[in-house]
Order: C-alpha cells, then structure tokens, then sequence
C-alpha cells in the first residue's frame, strides 16, 4: 500500500491547484491558498525521495508528476489573474508557455521519448515557485509591495522559460526508459 503514497502525493499536488483556484474564487479567505500551495511546493519536494525510498518509481509516476506540476501552475495563474493578483501579460505569457510544454512533453511521451531537465528549466521552476507563493502571499509585511515583487519575480520566469525552451528546442528529446521494476 505504501508504494501508492508517491503518486498519491502528486496527484494531490494537482488538485491543489484545483482547489486554489476555487479558493480564489470565493469561499475561503484567501490566506488558504496560500498555505494550500506551500503544500503543493512540499509534495514535490517529497513525493520523488519518497518513490525512491519505498522503490517505488513508476512509468506512471513519470507522467504524472510533470502533469500534476503544470494543473498546480497554471490554475494558480489563473486564479491570480482572475483576482487581479497578477498583470495579464505575465499570467497569459506563462500559461501558454505551460501549456505549449506540456503539450510538447505529452506529444513526446506518446512518442516514446522524454526531455532530460535543464539547469534553466528547474532555475525556471523555482522562480514560477516563488512567484506564486510571493502573488498568492499579497500581504502587507514589512512595508513591501509584494504585488511589485512578484511581478519582478515573474519577468525573470519568463526570461527562464525562455531559455529553457531554446534548450530544449537545440537539445530535443531523448528515449524514454521504463523505471526498473521493484
């Protein structure tokens, strides 16, 4: 039963972002999507350790966990955006870059292939990580817009994702292998 635990934890980070977005809509106060998304950054710190623990690293969770990541991402975009959290052009610029990757990962993986990760890509990730958390955070905390310094923190995510995706353009995918059975 435990070896289910990786992939349960990332697909929880998934509906996170569901969950954040209907947060952001209303019903809660929005401190909760906070805390929810802090959450989500700590099960994808933990789900991949916890699949290489339990030897439990799966084809499945190869897929899911980029699928999970992208659901989590791009819902908080658009909750930012449709709180007004966020300008337009930075939530739309990295929605479709989102949605260009993920579109471009799941025609590879269908094809038998997979993208190795870059150093600009996961430097990427975790400025779109930080980001969000700065956006969803909005609060007044030491005399600081945080509004302004998301905003600053986001233009340098899309420089990343920039230059992550000319990498992966000039590198192109490698072979998928199947993880080795436990």
């Amino acid at each position: 039963m435990l070896r289910h635990l990786p992939n349960a934890l990332t697909a929880s980070r998934g509906l996170c972002g569901l969950v954040i977005l209907w947060v952001m809509l209303g019903p809660l106060p929005d401190r909760w999507a906070f805390w929810l998304f802090l959450w989500a950054v700590f099960t994808d710190l933990w789900d991949g350790w916890l699949a290489r623990k339990l030897h439990a690293t799966s084809t499945t969770g190869q897929w899911l966990d980029p699928t999970a990541d992208k659901v989590l991402t791009i819902a908080c975009w658009l909750a930012l955006w449709l709180h007004d959290w966020t300008p337009t052009w930075l939530a739309a610029a990295i929605v479709v870059r989102d949605l260009a990757v993920g579109a471009g990962f799941g025609i590879a993986w269908r094809r038998g292939w997979r993208f190795e990760p870059n150093l600009a890509g996961r430097l990427m990730l975790t400025f779109e990580g930080v980001t969000i958390t700065v956006l969803l955070f909005h609060g007044p905390w030491l005399g600081v817009s945080w509004g302004l310094v998301g905003t600053a923190l986001g233009v340098i995510t899309v420089a990343l994702s920039l230059v992550s995706a000319a990498e992966y353009v000039a590198t192109g995918p490698v072979r998928r292998e199947a993880p080795e059975p436990a």
